[in-house]
């Protein structure tokens, strides 16, 4: 992660070196200089890359190809990010364009597709065409490496009215590259004026909030983070964007597979991660890249996301949990459970298959976790109190490990501890009379501050269970 953020700032310091080695050398580019060749937009129309794009207009020029997996989407994120700061210039007087350097395989269709994933909007293009042409356009910009994977990443802001370009990173400061492309169109500065357009940038305070919704907060852990590598691609409760919305991510996934997650998708996917694989197939136009996150700074994203969630995380109360009976008879007392991680387990003894198995697996995890897991307890909470009497659950958990505490009571008293995790309980009648229950099959995590932090399920590997256990076992 550091050598990442390192890299980025080199970036910005190689692309002013760059611009200044331009203005010293080159003077300004007009049509004798960038390449008039025809392009091909992502909805099929030929332009000539000059008369058409360039000339008259401030542009914004990046190079990507669609099949990369790692810098091209997070800078296209960036940018994407920069076009909704833009507002309304974008398509009026600011354009955007992005160049395919593997033509050959980028098709207007494949780029409708990832412009689509992106959200771009009017004013921001997708272009493809002949490789010899691409590769004239490439070459005057200043890349002429001949790998793909080794393409230049910043971009090239230019006024076709002026012939002034310049270089700008869009991995760095966004507010800088916001500011850097709307300096393109302000009027020559004075004698007396600064020239550098960051010397109109306001710094921000302990506190900012941007258009995006996002708030950059120096105070706290991940905001900086998640400013460079997330605000791009998500939001926290505006809605999903090129990736999903992370509004209330510690309810739905498990800390220990974020983290996992965060620290290497490509590996997630390589090894057929049921949740990875509905990651991409739901945002096909682009996938989570590697970004070299440690597990620290995973946990300062998670702390940010749940900090600003608009879904917050429940809180449980303990008493709820004190109206019921255990499977040895008195009830749990506050002192049991307070400052304690927990977790909690809905079933009943009836149950055929889910039940006894998620449980067999609660006495694998307790056992690998050793002494760390000594006062740890699972509650076995009862949604069939009808059958389920204190004796019937003793003899039931008997074959199970012993931190493991049954716990029953009325149907009222059972549905006040299900509520707080919104899991649900329903009685399903059978043909012979009888019945069945319906329930949640999760495990959910309670911390050491009652608040829930993750489930476990079925889906989980064994490793990632436990990974999740240690997690929660972790002083705060």
């Amino acid at each position: 992660m550091r050598r990442f953020l390192i890299a980025a700032g080199l970036l910005a310091f190689a692309a002013t070196l760059i611009l200044s080695l331009v203005q010293a050398h080159a003077g300004r580019w007009g049509k004798e200089y960038v390449p008039n060749v025809p392009v091909v937009t992502q909805d099929g129309q030929v332009l000539k890359f000059y008369d058409d794009l360039i000339q008259d207009r401030i542009v914004v020029l990046s190079f990507f190809y669609a099949s990369c997996q790692d810098i091209c989407p997070l800078a296209t994120a960036r940018l994407a990010e920069a076009q909704e700061r833009l507002g309304e210039r974008v398509g009026r007087d600011i354009f955007f364009y992005s160049i395919s350097i593997e033509p050959e395989r980028d098709t207007p269709e494949r780029l409708k597709q990832y412009a689509s994933a992106f959200q771009a909007g009017p004013g921001w293009l997708f272009l493809t065409g002949l490789p010899e042409d691409i590769q004239a356009i490439r070459q005057k910009f200043g890349d002429r490496r001949p790998d793909l994977i080794d393409h230049r990443n910043d971009v090239v802001l230019g006024n076709g009215r002026t012939g002034e370009w310049q270089r700008e990173s869009p991995l760095g400061d966004i507010e800088h590259f916001v500011e850097a492309v709307r300096a393109m169109g302000a009027a020559p500065p004075s004698a007396a004026g600064s020239s550098n357009p960051a010397s109109t940038l306001s710094v921000p305070t302990a506190t900012t909030t941007y258009d995006g919704g996002f708030v950059m907060d120096g105070r706290q852990p991940g905001s900086a983070m998640f400013a460079k590598l997330c605000t791009g691609c998500h939001t926290i409760g505006r809605g999903d964007r090129v990736g999903p919305d992370l509004d209330g991510l510690s309810l739905r996934r498990s800390r220990a597979w974020v983290i996992e997650f965060l620290k290497d998708p490509v590996r997630m996917r390589a090894r057929r991660d049921p949740i990875a694989l509905a990651l991409a197939a739901k945002f096909p136009g682009v996938r989570m890249p590697y970004l070299q996150i440690h597990d620290s700074d995973a946990a300062d994203l998670i702390a940010y996301i749940d900090a600003h969630s608009i879904s917050p995380i429940p809180t449980i109360a303990l008493d709820t949990f004190m109206a019921l009976t255990t499977h040895v008879g008195p009830r749990l007392t506050s002192t049991e459970l307070s400052g304690q991680p927990f977790a909690v387990v809905f079933g009943y003894t009836h149950c055929p298959d889910i039940c006894p198995t998620s449980l067999l697996q609660w006495s694998n995890l307790l056992h690998w976790a050793g002494a760390r897991a000594e006062t740890f307890k699972v509650l076995f909470v009862s949604v069939d109190g009808e059958r389920d009497t204190p004796e019937v659950l003793k003899a039931y958990l008997s074959a199970f490990d012993p931190r493991i505490v049954g716990l029953t009571g009325p149907a009222s008293a059972v549905a006040a501890v299900a509520a707080q995790f919104g899991a649900p309980i329903a009685r399903v009648p059978s043909r012979d009379g009888g019945y069945s229950m319906d329930h949640s099959i999760k495990s959910y995590l309670v911390d050491q501050r009652r608040r829930v932090t993750g489930t476990l399920d079925h889906a989980m590997e064994e490793a990632e269970q436990l990974n999740a256990l240690v997690v929660l076992l972790a002083p705060s």
